[in-house]
């Protein structure tokens, strides 16, 4: 809502620089308290092979709240997507300051998006023939069924 208010007016672009730069510190925030330690190897309740405990232990906050990463990884890409109209509209209407701190933003935004929504990065990666990407692309799936496997109440026999 703010980018539509800032073609119509120049000085809200402040507004809306003033609201990523608080979801993104935000972000960063929840980033850092997810944490990045060890994930134990072999052990119950998930036994999580070597590439898979990697893979959960560099993107900790992605597998830790699946949902806060799925709505995160939304609205960073609402803010690229109108980054990159604002930039240029700002450009045209000579508020050099705002378009510039958008467009600056736009590293910001590339490097969250990996951070929270890993795949896109890693099959981006792999198809270059990273063979770490592939690695931890390939333990991606057998990791969320050994989380989700893990997760499920025990069943009772009768």
């Amino acid at each position: 809502m703010l980018a539509g208010w800032t073609f119509l007016n120049v000085g809200v672009a402040w507004a809306y620089i003033g609201a990523f730069i608080l979801f993104e510190f935000w972000l960063l925030r929840a980033l850092a308290a997810a944490g990045k330690g060890l994930v134990a190897v072999g052990e119950a309740p998930y036994h999580f092979s070597e590439a898979e405990a990697d893979l959960i232990r560099r993107y900790r906050f992605y597998f830790t709240y699946p949902a806060r990463a799925r709505l995160a990884s939304s609205v960073l890409a609402a803010l690229g997507l109108t980054a990159l109209v604002l930039a240029p509209w700002l450009t045209y209407k000579q508020a050099f300051l705002q378009a510039i701190v958008i467009g600056v933003n736009l590293f910001a935004i590339a490097r969250l998006t990996r951070a929270v929504a890993p795949l896109m990065a890693l099959r981006i990666a792999a198809a270059r023939a990273d063979r770490e990407a592939l690695r931890l692309l390939e333990a991606h799936d057998p990791a969320w069924s050994k989380i989700r496997a893990g997760n499920e109440p025990p069943r009772e026999s009768q």
